[in-house]
């Protein structure tokens, strides 16, 4: 009886242990970057090593900040926000007027499916879409000294569909929502 007490008793033990385990590994800590989405609620999960980022200061009101998020053969997002990286902020989807920076859109989802781009927004429209204030959300900004900034942020937007005369599926509005935590290198 002792025998199966004992031998029940280091099962549990072992399947707790290992339970715990598993829903470890999808915990991120604070330290953790990271880059995931979804298109449509299916998951894209990319590795740190397949986010790349730019920076651009034109004037001292005009900067651009890109993110290039994505592998080669598979979906690859686009971010670009206009606004200081080294604090909070919000980006719309797109800017109606013709000298913005965001004409035609602050987020494009390339090869998404193969061989197809799509913006999430397009000046040329008529009449032309809404504008969404917050698309790109940076939720934090942090210097990290001699490595960079540590970005973080959330996506929500929708990819616009645009003419579609010959009814091809792939061209459609695509719903893309996400977060982040990545290093743009200074």
């Amino acid at each position: 009886m002792k025998t199966t007490i004992y031998t029940l008793t280091l099962l549990l033990s072992i399947l707790c242990t290992s339970c715990s385990k598993d829903s470890d590994k999808d915990k991120k800590t604070d330290d953790q970057l990271y880059f995931e989405y979804t298109i449509d609620g299916k998951e894209v999960k990319l590795a740190p090593e397949d986010v790349l980022t730019s920076f651009n200061q034109f004037s001292a009101t005009d900067i651009e900040f890109k993110i290039f998020a994505g592998k080669e053969k598979g979906p690859q997002l686009v971010l670009t926000i206009v606004s200081d990286i080294s604090k909070p902020s919000r980006t719309p989807n797109g800017t109606p007027e013709a000298s913005g920076k965001l004409v035609q859109g602050s987020v494009s989802l390339q090869d998404y499916p193969e061989g197809y781009t799509l913006n999430n927004y397009d000046y040329l429209l008529s009449p032309k879409p809404a504008v969404v204030a917050d698309a790109i959300v940076i939720t934090g900004s942090e210097l990290v000294e001699k490595q960079g900034r540590i970005i973080t942020g959330t996506i929500n937007t929708t990819m616009l569909d645009r003419p579609n005369p010959r009814k091809d599926p792939n061209i459609k509005a695509y719903v893309i929502k996400g977060k982040f935590r990545i290093l743009h290198k200074l």
